[in-house]
């Protein structure tokens, strides 16, 4: 009985830890989609003048398409090898990052998305955090989290999305796992009205996001009886209100 009730209290433990550990990322993840548009990751090419002769090669081999300057890009080694790679801003169409991990005295694409760089944190790897706004059609913000594996072979790519009515402020000090059911809305009302997407001619629902069954979800706010909610699924997650 000793034995149970030991191994209970380690599994507790271990419970509460792992909560924890989510509690910090979540809560890193939502000071960085606060950032506003204007924010600027103060970048550093020290060095910049060693590599720039270098051949930066796309993920299809290409060699031609990187405008590389000391201007718009941050060296950082993100590999974990003792040598500098590159995070690359490309502002030529819409904003763009690019990691290219250095192999040799070349650099060869191993990530690219839409965003700016916001934050690296360093620990046993670093997390590499880029923020996209919405442009165009693409009405979400995206904050992608990328972390190298230790082989260096490919990246860990975590992404969590906010429709931009959805605004986080005044949160809870102390998350909470709760499992609920209901509609993730964009605001703390009921609005299901029905009409066109300009973009995709589909009809949407008011400010639905998606319904949702018994799923786990972490309560970052509470107003009344709406929940701001962040609902985790695989490598994804979502921020919305619910109904209690």
């Amino acid at each position: 009985m000793k034995i149970k009730v030991f191994f209970l209290s380690i599994g507790s433990m271990f419970l509460t830890l792992s909560v924890c550990a989510q509690n910090s990322t979540l809560k890193t993840q939502l000071q960085l989609l606060q950032k506003p548009p204007t924010y600027k990751f103060v970048l550093d090419s020290t060095g910049f003048s060693k590599i720039k002769d270098a051949t930066f090669f796309t993920i299809n081999g290409d060699t031609d398409v990187f405008n590389i300057n000391s201007e718009n890009i941050h060296l950082v080694d993100f590999t974990n090898d003792g040598q500098k790679d590159i995070i690359y801003q490309d502002t030529r169409r819409y904003q763009a990052t690019v990691l290219l991990a250095k192999k040799g005295n070349d650099f060869f694409e191993i990530w690219s998305g839409p965003g700016a760089l916001v934050d690296i944190q360093q620990g046993e790897q670093k997390t590499i955090y880029v923020l996209s706004s919405p442009i165009g059609c693409f009405n979400i913000i995206l904050l992608s989290e990328l972390i190298m594996k230790s082989d260096n072979t490919f990246i860990t790519e975590n992404t969590i999305t906010l429709h931009p009515d959805v605004k986080l402020n005044k949160l809870e000090k102390i998350f909470k796992q709760e499992i609920l059911s209901g509609i993730l809305r964009t605001q703390p009302i009921i609005n299901d009205e029905k009409k066109k997407d300009p973009c995709t001619g589909d009809f949407i629902t008011g400010n639905q996001i998606r319904t949702i069954k018994n799923k786990e979800v972490m309560v970052i706010k509470k107003q009344k009886e709406w929940l701001l909610v962040a609902l985790q699924e695989k490598d994804t997650s979502i921020i919305g209100w619910i109904k209690k």
